[in-house]
């Protein structure tokens, strides 16, 4: 059995469409992918710290430079009386949202405890890039 050839019209048609396509895949080859900005993390962005106050509380304060919105909570758990028999916890928490420059305090309050002794414990404080609206 014979294999059919194509013949001289055929391979000139084929080595046409051949340079035909080199050319474009050659130029697709050249060009380099545009490099991305680092992404900043919101971490780098945001701050956390701590101040005492004198009326039995601590301030939790949260800062932001991020140049997008920040979904920002703190959270803690508040023990009165603790190591006695009287010990008793509770969970406290508090959400919000950031713009650049903005810093948002929320107070840790001990008034609860009452004479008891206290302590402010498991802070735990987070923030993530704002979701935009849910489209409708």
């Amino acid at each position: 059995m014979r294999l059919p050839t194509l013949g001289a019209r055929g391979v000139l048609c084929a080595v046409a469409l051949a340079l035909a396509a080199s050319p474009a895949l050659a130029d697709h080859k050249k060009k380099k992918p545009k490099a991305k900005p680092p992404r900043v993390s919101v971490a780098d962005c945001t701050t956390f710290d701590q101040r005492d106050r004198e009326d039995e509380s601590i301030d939790l304060v949260i800062g932001s430079s991020c140049e997008v919105p920040v979904a920002c909570s703190v959270s803690w758990t508040l023990v009165c009386a603790p190591g006695t028999r009287q010990s008793r916890k509770s969970n406290h928490g508090e959400a919000f949202t950031l713009v650049a420059a903005q810093v948002q305090s929320t107070n840790a309050s001990a008034d609860t405890c009452g004479n008891s002794g206290w302590v402010i414990d498991d802070v735990v404080w987070a923030c993530n890039p704002q979701s935009p609206p849910a489209a409708q």
